[in-house]
């Protein structure tokens, strides 16, 4: 009995090209989008994935997308060697629910599974041959006679209603140009009373309507894998499209991959953002990252001291505490995202060749709060076994430092709770006695800067840090940072 409702969780690459050692998580949302250099590997990523599946009965005509297709034999490689792992959950009948199973893909002599015994899964590719105007593929130079059919179905007038939205026009009809000598088929519209194929359509709208066209025609759990999302498109038209999206994958229990190149993208909140770094022979995935952190792998240290932190309040933190030490100008501060993006790079620092001693890495404090748990975590970004590879861990692990938080907490609600004690009866003090609960552990911090009225979060945060600093509880908080930045202080005799 085929598989059905099929979830890729991730993929783990053992070796491929030049992707070695590094895991691509795909949860917890249905979009993610792959960033990096041209070099970095997002195209053998997206080839691989499009290959892990065998196409389902419901369309025969449906591309069958082989390794060999991707990965071809040359006098240079035959790719012997290659192999990753996925992992993926699956509903086997009616009743069986299969989670977390695991299937290897390997390349000896030959790929392996065998083509045929690749799970099924309606898998759609759009490839980079999309942003190719129709007109420059057509090599008739005669009269091409067109049948015309006005496309009025509810799916076909939503998939121009949505092209409405992301293009900025009206259009009055969507429909599909029959052309009969070639047996093909070209979609059109009818825009300022005005009717026209693709064969006549600029490359950003007709690749719109193809992207649009295949995610609302997709059936549900299908993967969707689209190479340089943001090619032809401006980027307000490109964000309107990836809410457009966003919105039919979570509906329809789609997954959609994308490879980009468009920073702008990795702002958002609704998709994975994933950035891919190659340092000499090792790969590093960034989650969730501030572009920042991928810009200094590539570019110059300038301050004498760096320090790396989670997140905005973490920021915030940081730079009340070296404005107590008067030493804003000797530092600067970057934000890496996600935390097991601390290990990804202390890796790439320590592999750059950086001289860690005058990085920092700050954890929130709430996670990985030991030294071992910390190990376990860097052994997945950096991996061997030898006894060099385990000094070069333990090397990079050194420049990860936390906040000194109790025990089974979080940043927000302690801060939240370390303010309410206070009977200073002040503003902030009255906000942070006003949230009893909340959904998300954010808001015990982010509802005190609304209810203060901050339209700029940055300075609410400010003034929420501004009144901690005023607490006990503050130097105990902020200690670990505290005495790194005074050795580094006395180390590199920075002046006040």
């Amino acid at each position: 009995m085929p598989i059905t409702q099929q979830r890729l969780h991730k993929i783990d690459f053992q070796a491929l090209k030049n992707l070695a050692s590094f895991t691509l998580d795909l949860e917890p949302k249905n979009l993610t989008g792959i960033f990096g250099i041209n070099g970095c590997g997002k195209s053998s990523i997206i080839y691989s994935l499009l290959c892990l599946f065998k196409p389902t009965p419901r369309d025969p005509n449906r591309r069958n997308f082989k390794f060999n297709q991707f990965f071809t034999h040359t006098t240079h490689s035959k790719f012997a060697g290659s192999s990753f792992k996925i992992t993926h959950s699956f509903r086997q009948d009616a009743t069986s629910v299969n989670s977390n199973v695991e299937r290897q893909y390997l390349k000896a002599d030959r790929w392996k599974p065998r083509y045929g015994d690749r799970p099924e899964r309606d898998v759609y590719f759009i490839g980079i041959s999309s942003c190719v105007p129709e007109i420059e593929l057509e090599k008739s130079e005669s009269l091409i006679r067109l049948t015309t059919a006005n496309l009025t179905d509810p799916l076909s007038t939503t998939i121009r209603q949505k092209a409405e939205i992301v293009l900025n026009r009206q259009y009055a009809e969507y429909n599909s140009h029959k052309y009969n000598a070639r047996n093909k088929t070209f979609i059109g519209v009818k825009h300022n009373n005005i009717s026209y194929s693709s064969l006549s359509m600029g490359a950003g709208e007709q690749r719109t309507f193809k992207i649009l066209d295949t995610v609302f025609r997709a059936e549900n759990y299908s993967l969707i894998i689209i190479d340089e999302i943001d090619l032809t498109l401006h980027t307000e038209a490109l964000n309107r499209l990836i809410e457009i999206i966003v919105a039919r994958a979570d509906a329809k229990n789609l997954q959609i991959i994308f490879t980009s190149h468009r920073e702008e993208l990795t702002q958002r909140t609704d998709i994975n953002i994933r950035h891919i770094h190659q340092i000499g022979t090792q790969t590093i995935c960034f989650n969730e990252t501030n572009p920042d952190c991928i810009s200094r792998l590539t570019g110059n240290q300038i301050r004498p001291l760096e320090i790396f932190v989670e997140d905005e309040l973490a920021e915030v933190t940081v730079q009340k505490v070296i404005e107590e030490l008067q030493i804003r100008r000797h530092c600067s501060i970057k934000r890496y995202g996600a935390i097991d993006n601390s290990f990804s790079l202390a890796t790439g620092m320590f592999l750059k060749g950086e001289n860690l001693t005058n990085i920092l890495i700050l954890l929130d404090g709430d996670n990985y709060r030991t030294d071992p748990e910390r190990m376990v975590q860097m052994q997945k970004f950096f991996s061997g076994t030898e006894a060099t590879a385990i000094v070069n861990r333990t090397t990079a692990l050194a420049c990860i430092k936390q906040l000194i938080l109790p025990t089974a907490t979080t940043p927000e609600v302690f801060i939240n709770s370390v303010i309410r004690q206070l009977a200073d009866n002040t503003e902030v003090t009255h906000a942070a006695l006003s949230i009893n609960a909340a959904a998300d552990k954010h808001d015990f911090v982010n509802r005190i800067v609304t209810t203060l009225g901050y339209q700029d979060k940055t300075q609410g945060l400010i003034k929420v840090i501004d009144k901690l600093a005023t607490t006990n509880e503050w130097t105990a908080y902020t200690q670990e940072l505290r005495d790194w930045l005074n050795e580094r202080i006395t180390a590199l005799n920075l002046t006040v």
